[in-house]
């Protein structure tokens, strides 16, 4: 029953039936409308308008529609639909949307899922990083000298060049291996 045309055939044929055995639309698709209805006027309700009445008064051609579009939007959440909606008559204040274009906008609108959510796997931790060791800036006449007052002037508060400190950062070990560590 999720193609289409059985939807809007099965609601048109609901549409025509008793009150009480009619299934009605949902409270969020109820609202849509309204809020579509409200923004485009009646633009957006003579798309699905047939001009017969049901026996509470409303068209027979507008509830059809509120169900199949029900049905479509069923798998969003509410606040899925409403953030739509809204994007919708930002993006395009001059004409109303057809179902289609406002699922598609549902799906965009729809918050992602990581790999691991979607396959179920277990959440890894956060890493964590570890506390630096306390580097020593004394001079210990190791040819490292001047990478530990560079380190010292910037410790210190001084501006130095990001180049110049990623070099005295690697002669440290600080960051990185390199073949004399």
């Amino acid at each position: 029953m999720n193609d289409v045309s059985a939807l809007a055939h099965a609601a048109i044929h609901q549409a025509g039936q008793q009150p009480r055995a009619r299934r009605e639309a949902s409270s969020t698709t109820r609202k849509l409308f309204v809020l579509l209805h409200g923004s485009y006027g009646n633009l957006f309700l003579s798309k699905f308008a047939t001009g017969e009445k049901s026996d509470a008064g409303g068209d027979k051609g507008v509830a059809a529609a509120m169900l199949v579009w029900d049905a479509a939007l069923a798998k969003f959440a509410p606040d899925v639909v409403e953030a739509a909606a809204h994007r919708l008559m930002a993006e395009h204040p001059e004409f109303a949307p057809n179902l289609p274009q406002f699922v598609k906008t549902c799906e965009a609108a729809t918050p992602r899922k990581t790999y691991a959510e979607e396959n179920n796997l277990p959440r890894l931790p956060a890493p964590v990083a570890a506390p630096r060791a306390p580097v020593d800036f004394e001079a210990k006449n190791d040819c490292k000298n001047w990478a530990r007052s560079i380190m010292a002037r910037e410790q210190a508060g001084e501006k130095i060049k990001p180049f110049t400190l990623q070099a005295a950062r690697q002669a440290l070990g600080m960051e990185g291996k390199m073949k004399w560590h």
